[in-house]
């Protein structure tokens, strides 16, 4: 598996501004395997887009959003537990917040599982639904 210098390095061939890359994240599948990373494009607290490459470094696509987002709520594993928490119920307890995605990998979102249950809730950026673990879902690594 690439290390991250690789995975920046790799993402600079696809970003406008190679100097804006962030920290990459492995993006994990239902079994917790590695099915992408997502390097994010940040100015200041703004994320701004990202470049997203295989597992092999294959490029899979850059985006840029309309307009750029909060920082935080994208890439802050704490901040996406409080998010999280909207979710959850009376006596309920968020495991650890790991990114992944809904379904499709275009369905990037964190997953956070819900303590003593087969639940997740995904947070992506404002956005917080709740959803179960199995073949059709995010499961957790582990």
């Amino acid at each position: 598996m690439a290390d991250l210098a690789q995975v920046r390095s790799r993402a600079g061939e696809f970003a406008d501004d190679p100097a804006l890359l962030g920290d990459p994240i492995g993006i994990r599948d239902a079994s917790g395997e590695l099915a992408a990373w997502f390097v994010p494009q940040v100015s200041g607290n703004r994320l701004l887009g990202f470049v997203e490459l295989m597992p092999d470094l294959a490029h899979r696509r850059t985006s840029r959003f309309g307009t750029p987002q909060d920082a935080r709520a994208w890439l802050d594993p704490a901040a996406v537990r409080e998010r999280a928490a909207e979710a959850l119920a009376p006596g309920e307890a968020a495991g650890d917040p790991y990114l992944s995605f809904d379904g499709a990998l275009d369905r990037r979102a964190w997953a956070v599982p819900v303590d003593g249950t087969s639940d997740v809730v995904f947070v992506a950026g404002e956005a917080v639904w709740r959803g179960r673990r199995g073949e059709d879902a995010v499961g957790g690594p582990g």
